[in-house]
């Protein structure tokens, strides 16, 4: 067997950097430091026994690793220097991994992903004002949905819209759901939506050329069967459904489990109890009363019909929870949505939301098929 030397393994590690780079997500972690070949002919000098070389020149984007820039981690440069040092060669070092939340300015997955074009402010939004924006066209696109709620100040803004690409987009993106055509060339992401006859709508990307701004560009909604949308994604490429959980179980409220409700955490809290009708909040003996109450008619209610517990997903603990109405005032009209998390064998009521926060969570698994939660005015995002 030909003998390893540091020339061959120098060449072998940064063509293994090469091949090994992010292609479907261009997001790296920050505690990866970029690291030329340069610097690696240096850091070998230096242990051979030269001049200690110049440390790393800090990356100005250290986001977007490039042809010439593998992406290398302290414990990379350990086993480098092991190896140097006469032990046994490395194994080759991991791909960097993908951190679910990506920073940036934005806080938004999407926007840290690509260029999307003109974006209507919430300005235009309200004042109806811009040219369509992608998420406009989306809604022409997509199978009839009220995605504005009982909108006031934006009608025909689609908030309900925005806010679940949004997070359906981080949730691609988390899962590695995000393909990337054969080339490199086109990414592509499932929206989960579908025309109205029920064929699949994609978003679709294209290498950025520029290297001061994100990788990829927004060029539009594809469905499966436009030809440039084939022509780079075969059905073997083609990105799959984004999914919340495993078990289908987790959507179906199971009523031979005991329901517990921190009664005291949600009145206690300021941000559940301003939820609640203006007469409950200025009166917390009542409103314990009318909580009580409403818990146990929404039991009632959900034994009666399983459809009427909404599953919801809860992205900063990456879990299915289910909505159940409450009835504080009036038994015809839903107050507010209880939050109830599974825990071990049974269920714990924690918090409860606006009907207009529980519709917008809700959205993003499904259209929730419920008599009690449609579509609301308050512009809400999963918190």
């Amino acid at each position: 067997m030909k003998p390893l030397t540091t020339a061959s393994y120098m060449g072998n590690t940064v063509g293994h950097f090469r091949q090994h780079s992010l292609e479907r997500v261009p997001l790296t972690s920050e505690n990866r430091p970029v690291v030329s070949p340069a610097d690696l002919a240096r850091l070998k000098q230096h242990f051979d026994g030269a001049t200690p070389p110049a440390p790393p020149a800090a990356a100005t984007r250290s986001s977007r690793p490039s042809e010439n820039h593998p992406v290398v981690s302290p414990a990379d440069l350990a086993r480098l220097k092991q190896h140097l040092d006469g032990a046994t060669p490395p194994a080759p070092p991991a791909a960097a991994t993908r951190s679910p939340r990506p920073s940036g300015p934005s806080g938004n997955a999407l926007y840290e992903y690509a260029l999307l074009g003109k974006v209507r402010s919430s300005v235009n939004l309200r004042e109806r004002t811009g040219d369509p924006d992608l998420f406009d066209r989306l809604a022409n696109m997509a199978e009839p949905e009220n995605w504005d709620g009982r909108e006031t100040d934006s009608p025909g803004g689609h908030r309900i819209l925005r806010n679940y690409i949004r997070w359906t987009f981080e949730r691609a993106y988390q899962q590695g759901k995000i393909s990337t055509s054969s080339d490199g060339s086109y990414s592509a992401f499932n929206t989960g939506l579908a025309t109205a006859r029920q064929e699949t709508i994609y978003g679709l990307f294209r290498r950025n050329d520029r290297s001061d701004s994100p990788l990829w560009v927004f060029i539009d909604w594809r469905l499966e069967s436009k030809r440039d949308f084939m022509d780079h994604f075969p059905p073997s490429l083609r990105p799959d459904f984004v999914t919340y959980t495993d078990n289908p179980a987790d959507y179906i409220y199971d009523w031979r489990r005991e329901l517990v409700v921190s009664v005291d955490h949600i009145l206690d809290d300021q941000g559940n109890l301003a939820r609640f009708p203006p007469t409950l909040q200025r009166n917390p003996h009542l409103a314990r009363m009318a909580l009580k109450g409403a818990v146990d008619a929404a039991e009632g209610r959900v034994r009666r019909n399983y459809k009427a517990a909404v599953p919801t997903w809860y992205p900063a603990q990456d879990t299915v929870q289910l909505l159940l109405p409450l009835s504080l005032l009036d038994a015809s009209v839903v107050d507010l949505a209880l939050v109830v998390s599974r825990q071990g064998e049974f269920y714990r009521g924690h918090t409860v939301l606006t009907t207009a926060m529980a519709y917008s969570n809700a959205r993003l698994l499904a259209r929730p098929d419920s008599d009690w939660l449609q579509p609301a005015a308050d512009e809400e995002a999963p918190s």
